[in-house]
């Protein structure tokens, strides 16, 4: 019996051991087999995580974003201490003390495994596991892979700094909502630094890598509140903050915020879309979206705010013009207060000084004033001196006196309203449908300042500066004058503006063209027929300079659409981009140079290497022509005459004299006020606006380029041009000047009453006084009659 007991303690020993030896080969080989497939960790040593490519003004502030992965790296040295404390109380509160494993978390772990039937309920990772998981491995929850991460995390220890891992661990971490890293994670929830991050900040962001989704305060606020309790506890339990910071960051619940650059990289999207669009056809997008790039681009954000301001306000004001089109829609009176919860939601994260939709609660005609309600226990109040512009959309439906606040506003009205500064007064909001644009780049350098490519970029991302094409109707017309100047005509010289009808005898067409107050002026010179913008006179011009030299004059200054030949032409008929006259307007006060708009400066990689330089915006001139396409003479006399349509008393553009600059420039306007137009400069600064609709459309009766394009053009210069000293355009050798009689354009005779001083180049200047003509201008004359 005994020997028998024996034999099967032996068996079982045997058994045993071999049990042990065949579970000791399958770890070994499993093991090894591990072993052989982990990553390399030299990937750690050049770190090199997905970034985000940055767009900067010239003053180096963040425009635009680029990215697969919203991050940018910072420095451990940037992180406070308590920020790194609160990262690992949450995640690893035996970091400085462990080779890489926390063993007493892993037992932890393994306990709530088994009891939950081998399901991976908890990983008891430390930071340096996550480390190696996140960068290393794939997120799959599998043993093999823990295993590995185990092994990874005990290399990674003996390879690399405890500050080191930190620096990896707190750049790679996703903390919801797009953001990765400390950096961004700081940026995204609070708008600030890591290294302004509060105790009570760092705490909530630590409490995220765990479970962003779960922890969010946006979708979560009480979770998110239990979670920064949780590590502000675990940070006072490990002794990183004492009692009273403790007590003091509990109470100190962190308010969330927008990053600071939301509202300049809104203004700057215009610009910032040309940089994508531009980058991604060089670089490719995912070069651009993963690799860093830093991007400087020549936007002024001021000048950029200014123009976004201008361009709204003048759109703004044209739709006033055209009167208020209607509520969005109507509630009936008893489901108001029904309604006001939706009211409330719809308005959730609208900006506190943009529009919001409210309905109208109550009108009173006694007292002039609506009341308006967005939400429970929000509103304001409308009055009558606000919304006079408001003509009422139906007066079938609304009859009521002429006005009158029942004139613009029903009980049940749902529109769109903003609040005054400060104030619980309201003013009625319209967004206008009328499109435009602008563009302003420095004469010297060609640096793309202000570029506004619409309304609004969210409502449509078509670049009306780039992209458009719309007939520039009188804006034109100085390519026309231009052209004659360089072909020997002076400012002073005079042709008829009459009537003319022309007809094609293959079509049968009949073209009657006109002036805009439908008068005529006779002799009339080439000066005064600018600045008041003649179109007769300009036609007559046309066939005497020559349609080929005046395609050739503006193909010399840059424009390089196709343009039909035919008289038609000196009223702009044919379609250009706001980019491409606004370069052309450029060659004048740039002294007959040319000048190439750019709007990248330059584009770096992550290590600091150029890779791009001086990215002009659109097609630049052609490298085979040279820098000066006009002599400083024949750029000057155009300059000069274009300035005479600001500083005469009928000049189409006087309203600008407003600004007390030396300016020139030209309004446009086409067919039945469907484009409008300014294009001017002063001696620094050039800038074109276009207002139009998208489809052509008629803008509105007396909507010209004098009265819907200048003042958006005047209120930009204004703000543009504040910080710049006042200077004149420069005079080039050969320019002389005499006082002429304005109605004839020769020399001021005694007899003279209106004269002014004009450039001519030397040689040019009449020699003959007003009341006296030469044969040879009389000549001249004669033939100027038959046009």
């Amino acid at each position: 019996m005994a020997r028998s007991r024996s034999r099967s303690v032996r068996l079982l020993l045997a058994l045993g051991a071999c049990l042990a030896l065949g579970f000791a080969a399958a770890w070994g080989a499993l093991y090894l087999g591990v072993l052989r497939d982990l990553p390399d960790l030299r990937s750690l040593q050049d770190y090199r995580p997905l970034l985000s490519s940055r767009v900067y003004d010239r003053a180096g502030r963040l425009i635009g974003e680029f990215y697969d992965e919203r991050r940018f790296l910072v420095p451990l040295e940037a992180v406070p201490e308590h920020v790194i404390r609160a990262f690992v109380a949450s995640e690893d509160d035996a970091f400085f003390q462990h080779q890489g494993l926390d063993y007493r978390s892993i037992v932890r772990a393994a306990w709530v495994n088994l009891r939950a039937g081998g399901e991976i309920r908890q990983g008891g990772s430390t930071i340096t596991q996550q480390v190696a998981k996140t960068l290393l491995l794939t997120p799959e929850r599998r043993y093999t892979r823990k295993l590995k991460d185990m092994l990874l995390a005990r290399r990674i220890e003996q390879r690399f700094s405890k500050e080191e891992i930190l620096y990896l661990y707190l750049n790679q971490i996703y903390f919801g909502h797009g953001a990765y890293g400390i950096g961004e994670a700081a940026r995204t929830y609070f708008g600030v630094t890591p290294g302004e991050l509060s105790i009570s900040q760092a705490a909530l962001l630590a409490g995220l890598p765990r479970a962003p989704s779960s922890y969010s305060p946006y979708r979560d606020p009480q979770a998110a509140e239990a979670r920064r309790q949780y590590v502000l506890r675990r940070m006072y339990e490990e002794g990183y903050v004492n009692e009273s910071s403790y007590e003091e960051s509990l109470a100190d619940r962190p308010a969330l915020a927008d990053p600071p650059e939301k509202d300049d990289m809104a203004a700057a999207a215009w610009l910032a879309e040309e940089v994508r669009r531009h980058l991604f056809e060089v670089f490719g997008g995912e070069r651009v979206r993963r690799d860093g790039l830093v991007i400087e681009t020549t936007l002024d954000l001021d000048a950029q705010r200014a123009a976004q301001a201008a361009l709204r306000s003048g759109l703004e004001a044209l739709d006033h013009r055209q009167g208020y089109r209607g509520p969005v829609r109507r509630v009936a009176p008893d489901e108001i207060e029904a309604s006001l919860g939706d009211l409330a939601r719809e308005n959730a994260g609208a900006p506190a000084d943009g529009p919001l939709l409210g309905v109208v609660t109550a009108v009173d005609a006694k007292a002039g004033a609506a009341r308006v309600a967005f939400g429970p226990g929000q509103g304001g109040e409308v009055r009558l001196e606000d919304v006079r512009w408001a003509r009422t959309p139906d007066p079938a439906r609304y009859p009521a006196p002429v006005g009158s606040i029942e004139r613009v506003f029903r009980v049940g009205d749902v529109t769109r309203f903003v609040r005054r500064a400060g104030e619980a007064r309201l003013l009625l909001h319209q967004e206008p449908l009328v499109e435009g644009s602008l563009l302003a780049f420095e004469v010297e350098t060609g640096d793309v300042l202000a570029m506004v490519g619409g309304y609004d970029f969210e409502r449509s991302e078509f670049n009306r500066v780039t992209q458009a094409r719309r007939q520039p109707g009188s804006a034109f017309k100085p390519i026309v004058y231009g052209a004659a100047l360089r072909e020997g005509w002076t400012a002073a010289s005079t042709i008829v503006d009459r009537p003319v009808v022309y007809e094609d005898p293959a079509s049968g067409f009949v073209w009657r063209p006109g002036n805009y107050k439908g008068e005529f002026y006779g002799r009339i010179t080439l000066r005064s027929a600018l600045a008041r913008s003649v179109n007769n006179a300009t036609i007559h011009l046309l066939t005497a300079v020559g349609v080929d030299d005046v395609i050739d004059y503006a193909r010399t200054l840059g424009i390089e659409s196709p343009m039909e030949r035919n008289l038609s032409l000196a009223l702009g008929s044919s379609g250009l981009s706001l980019l491409e006259l606004t370069r052309a307007y450029a060659v004048f006060p740039a002294q007959g140079r040319r000048v190439v708009p750019r709007f990248i400066a330059r584009v770096l990689d992550a290590d600091g290497e150029v890779l791009l330089e001086n990215v002009p915006l659109g097609s630049a001139f052609a490298e085979e022509q040279p820098p000066e396409v006009l002599s400083p003479l024949d750029a000057y006399l155009a300059t000069d005459m274009l300035r005479a349509v600001v500083e005469e008393r009928d000049g189409t553009g006087r309203q600008a004299r407003a600004l007390g600059r030396p300016l020139g420039g030209k309004t446009g306007t086409t067919n039945e006020q469907a484009d409008a137009w300014f294009v001017g400069f002063s001696p620094d600064l050039v800038t074109g606006v276009w207002v139009g609709f998208d489809e052509k459309r008629v803008l509105g009766r007396g909507e010209t380029g004098g009265h819907a394009a200048l003042p958006i053009w005047i209120d930009f210069m204004r703000e543009a041009l504040a910080k710049r000293p006042r200077r004149d355009f420069t005079v080039p050798e050969g320019v002389v000047f005499a006082r002429v009689d304005r109605a004839s354009g020769l020399l001021a005779g005694p007899r003279s009453t209106d004269t002014y001083f004009q450039a001519f180049a030397e040689g040019k200047v009449p020699t003959e006084t007003a009341g006296s003509v030469t044969a040879s201008e009389g000549d001249r004359r004669l033939r100027l009659d038959a046009f």
